[in-house]
């Protein structure tokens, strides 16, 4: 039998071939391992339901409060006294920040919203926070530190435009803010 050359160099060609391409393609590989336990943390700052909250449709829902029937007359001020409040269940006080994340929706006829806070325990006012005003998102509330075993009351004052109609509405986001 008569070996032919050029097909055996041939078949040693893809033998060599295959064998490189296997080995580049066969990576070795080390592995470092990452294994954690996640637990439900404690929180010390809970929404608790306000005198006011039927009416302006408060919804609790773990670390989030929904305002649902917040509403404003043209050309005047509605003021929801007590929709929700912030509950320190702690012993100690807690600083947080109040932060205006976003608002939306019918801004142009939207004159107002301001959220004044108030200390159920003293009565004090403890801060005036623009939500919206002069066709402008507000700022934020830093630093504010609420007492251990205190309740404060998130009063709302909503004032639209004179040329505002039922159709309009707006969406607010508030974030509370803890640094940890």
């Amino acid at each position: 039998m008569k070996m032919n050359y050029k097909k055996s160099l041939k078949f040693v060609t893809l033998i060599i071939t295959s064998l490189l391409i296997a080995t580049a393609s066969a990576a070795i590989y080390d592995y470092m391992y990452l294994n954690a336990t996640v637990g439900v943390q404690g929180m010390t700052l809970a929404w608790i339901l306000g005198a006011d909250n039927a009416t302006a449709g408060t919804q609790i829902n773990g670390v989030t409060s929904t305002l649902t029937s917040l509403k404003g007359p043209p050309n005047g001020t509605r003021i929801y006294a007590d929709p929700v409040r912030l509950n320190n269940t702690g012993g100690s006080a807690i600083t947080f920040d109040l932060l205006v994340d976003a608002v939306s929706g019918d801004t142009g006829e939207l004159e107002s919203i301001f959220v004044l806070i108030y200390s159920v325990n003293t009565s004090a006012l403890i801060q005036n926070v623009t939500i919206w005003a002069s066709g402008a998102k507000g700022s934020d509330a830093t630093g504010l530190s609420i007492p251990g075993n205190n309740n404060w009351r998130f009063q709302w004052e909503i004032t639209w435009k004179a040329t505002a109609t039922t159709a309009n509405s707006a969406t607010v986001n508030l974030k509370i803010g803890v640094p940890v």
